[in-house]
């Protein structure tokens, strides 16, 4: 699958200078495939103990991390994207050489005495899942470093599009205010604070990302849980100053919210078979920075997210999948 674009009276690549920076999470994932399906096995009522026991077929271990992920689809739409992250001493194990050969170029805090995170995940025949984050050294030192400590000033002032996904709350707004001081209005941010919502953030904090943000990005749960704990509805979010907001929502597509009350709702792309849903909604992520660092209209490039979303689910593991 080839994709070339072409903005009116401008090349195919946009310029060379200007450069996406992905700041979030790397990790390894551990994937396993269990017999059945997952809601089957919740029988009881809700407000009762739960113990239940799930038979795998098998277990699969893959690069992962939600910037990983979301690094990895841009380097094979040939963006070369930034990687900023923190990283375990067992980084070099072979994860760096990956990203690499992939066309992401990391620039990474490596924790010489701890692990890179993990994600445990259990896949049902369905394609539904649960999983379990062990940040490991992530979070501890995520929020310890600046952005300019790995990467120059100079090579900041050339990005042009920055995601921001799921680190700490405090280090997701660290790291938009930086973007946001060093390039001023020539760079578009995308907040996408992911399932870490209801575990960092409080109203004060999600406010004050929102209005350095220019559009956040989540899921029908990561929405409800920031309408929850902002205390009022996504369309009063627009009064921090934020321009849009995107919705996704699996198989049922995505919308998008504009602060100007429209909206605009984007058809997902079904895929050839599901192999695997861990790390859609990042390859999602990946087609829309890349369409909107290609020049191409929101919706366009929201298009071209759900087009890689649905390649991603046609293979085992959140950066194997090939374009």
């Amino acid at each position: 699958m080839l994709f070339w674009f072409r903005r009116e009276n401008s090349p195919i690549m946009a310029t060379k200078e200007k450069k996406i920076l992905v700041s979030g999470s790397l990790a390894i994932d551990l994937i396993f495939d269990i017999h059945g399906k997952i809601q089957n096995e919740i029988v009881l009522p809700v407000q009762s103990q739960q113990n239940m026991m799930f038979v795998a077929k098998r277990k699969i271990e893959r690069y992962g991390g939600t910037g990983g992920n979301i690094a990895y689809g841009l380097g094979l739409l040939g963006a070369k994207p930034i990687l900023v992250s923190a990283v375990g001493k067992d980084f070099d194990n072979g994860f760096r050489q990956h990203l690499l050969s992939h066309g992401v170029i990391p620039k990474v805090f490596i924790e010489k005495k701890g692990f890179t995170a993990n994600f445990y995940g259990m896949s049902d025949e369905k394609g539904q899942q649960v999983g379990v984050w062990q940040p490991n050294c992530y979070h501890d030192q995520i929020e310890k470093f600046p952005l300019s400590k790995i990467l120059p000033k100079r090579e900041l002032k050339k990005v042009s599009y920055a995601i921001v996904s799921a680190g700490t709350g405090k280090s997701m707004l660290a790291h938009i205010e930086e973007l946001r001081k060093v390039c001023g209005k020539e760079i578009t941010t995308l907040f996408d604070p992911g399932q870490v919502l209801s575990v960092f953030y409080d109203k004060t904090l999600l406010e004050k990302t929102l209005k350095l943000a220019d559009i956040f990005i989540g899921n029908e749960v990561e929405f409800k849980q920031a309408e929850s704990i902002l205390g009022y509805s996504r369309e009063e979010i627009f009064k921090l100053g934020i321009t849009t907001l995107i919705e996704t929502k699996g198989s049922e597509g995505s919308v998008i919210y504009h602060k100007n009350g429209a909206k605009e709702k984007v058809s997902a792309v079904k895929p050839k078979k599901i192999v695997e849903t861990t790390g859609a909604g990042d390859a999602y992520r990946s087609g829309l920075l890349f369409g909107l660092y290609q020049g191409l209209t929101l919706r366009k490039s929201c298009e071209l997210g759900a087009k890689i979303a649905a390649k991603s689910i046609e293979y085992s593991g959140a950066q194997e999948y090939k374009l």
